[in-house]
């Protein structure tokens, strides 16, 4: 629950009802809020159960408009618990006001978050607003019945997300399409929507799901600006990739890329936005629906039990690191708590 409301008051189409009239009161820790009361029946109480539909936005000082941050009705409405010891105190004085049908307008400013020691991506500034709108869907008064509920819940987003992939496989299918045709690139389309441009045909060993395949790889955007990269020294890892095809650790484009490729094929491939990073994106370097390029170099073809071994190792290694980093940032720490030696 914390989470959920942390992720809500730092990342937030109104919700129906969130439009209604009155002033805002003042809530803890510079917080506004607005009650547009249309619920029937019992207010929430320590113990229940809710549905909540929620939609988070950001505003820039002077801006006209409102950036769309979150949006459960994309995805889905999230089941929570009502309750005092894990929800923040700010939220639970809030919502234990709430009937089923009811909507809430919270607003915070940035300037108040980043005195608190909140952290906030480069776009979001000082002098902004976080605006979230919430409503009280549903209230169920068992674990049971929350259950039910959630599992219908994560039914209706795989749906969505199944149904919006189509949309933007179709969007990106247009958008590579007219840019292989403005550059003249002859390309193979996989049957899942990958163009696979072959710059240097392989002779060797094809790649199915039952091998693993060492490689090399560029990744950039459609501009050509990289991002990643094991031939690129600047990314600061040049071993190669293993990838096991049976259980492969990389984006669907790439799976669909490779089965089309040999042992010593050089390759560029062209990956729509539902089949790389999708509307998540990956921050900073990939933004959502973002369509990708990546020149690949088939080097070696390998046993499935090889490719175990060496994906293994390459896991421990990256964890190896990930503790060294840790081990050093934490030194980093203690050393800047340590009060200055006496002169």
């Amino acid at each position: 629950m914390k989470q959920f409301f942390y992720l809500l008051a730092v990342s937030s189409a109104l919700l129906a009802g969130c439009n209604g009239g009155g002033s805002f009161k003042k809530g803890e820790k510079g917080m506004e809020y607005k009650i547009v009361s249309e619920g029937t029946g019992n207010k929430l109480q320590n113990g229940n159960f809710f549905e909540i539909q929620y939609v988070q936005t950001y505003k820039d000082a002077g801006a006209s408009k409102d950036t769309v941050l979150m949006d459960s009705r994309k995805t889905a409405n999230p089941i929570q618990i009502m309750d005092s010891a894990s929800m923040p105190g700010s939220y639970y004085k809030i919502f234990n006001q709430l009937k089923k049908g009811d909507s809430v307008i919270v607003k915070q400013s940035v300037d108040s978050l980043m005195s608190g020691g909140q952290n906030f991506p480069p776009f979001i500034k000082k002098g902004g607003s976080l605006i979230a709108y919430y409503k009280i869907v549903s209230i169920y008064t068992t674990k049971e019945a929350a259950d039910s509920a959630n599992k219908l819940q994560m039914e209706m987003a795989r749906t969505k997300d199944s149904l919006n992939a189509l949309v933007q496989l179709k969007k990106d299918d247009k958008t590579l399409a007219d840019y292989l045709a403005s550059k003249n690139i002859k390309a193979q389309k996989s049957p899942k929507g990958v163009y696979v441009e072959i710059l240097q045909e392989g002779t060797g060993e094809k790649v199915t799901d039952s091998v693993g395949v060492k490689m090399k790889y560029t990744g950039k955007s459609l501009e050509g600006k990289p991002f990643d990269s094991n031939v690129d020294s600047q990314f600061h890892h040049t071993e190669l990739l293993s990838v096991l095809m049976s259980a492969p650790r990389v984006i669907p484009g790439w799976v669909e890329g490779l089965k089309m490729l040999s042992k010593g094929t050089k390759a560029r491939f062209y990956i729509p936005s539902s089949l790389g990073y999708g509307e998540q994106g990956r921050a900073p370097q990939i933004a959502p629906n973002e369509n990708l390029v990546f020149d690949v170099e088939v080097v070696d073809v390998t046993s499935q039990k090889q490719a175990q071994a060496e994906e293994m190792a390459q896991q421990q290694k990256a964890m190896e690191q990930q503790m060294q980093m840790q081990q050093m940032q934490q030194k980093m720490r203690s050393q800047q708590q340590q009060p200055p030696a006496n002169k």
